[in-house]
Parts: structure tokens; C-alpha cells; sequence
């Protein structure tokens, strides 16, 4: 939830498979960047659940950065 309130991500649930590639594709305003964003963790999330590799994001114990070795994702330029 963004600070005026916004929900960008509702009822997601995904899952990918070892080796499978994936393109998220959407309009402009869709939640796209926020979604790979919050798979990082560079986003913080307010409810749910990111589990990547049997992994809870969510647990406090688990090393973030540990985890981020195993997610890729492109930064693209906001002009773009």
C-alpha cells in the first residue's frame, strides 16, 4: 500500500518453475515494475506472502540478500 492509500498489488498468486522464463506484460499503471520490484524485496509488502525456492521472504530470519543472488530482474530507464 503506497502512502496515499493505493493498493498496487491485489490477489496475486503466481508460480514459476526452475528454468522457466517469464514476461509481464501490462499498460502503463498496471503494477508490472511493482510486482518485480516487490519479488526483491525493494518494495516492502503490508500482507501476504513472497516465497521464492521454499524461502519466506516475510520470515525475519531469512537473508534477503541471499535470496536476491537467486532473482534476476532488468532495471529499465524511466524514458523508456
Amino acid at each position: 500500500t503506497f502512502p496515499n492509500g493505493v493498493k498496487a498489488l491485489k490477489k496475486v498468486s503466481m508460480d514459476v518453475s526452475y528454468g522457466e522464463v517469464v514476461v509481464v506484460i501490462g499498460p502503463s499503471g498496471s503494477g508490472k515494475s511493482t510486482l518485480l520490484r516487490t519479488l526483491n524485496f525493494l518494495e516492502p509488502i503490508n500482507e501476504g506472502e513472497i516465497i521464492i525456492d521454499g524461502i519466506s521472504l516475510t520470515d525475519p530470519k531469512t537473508n534477503i540478500n541471499k535470496v536476491r543472488e537467486e532473482v534476476g530482474m532488468v532495471f529499465q530507464q524511466f524514458n523508456l
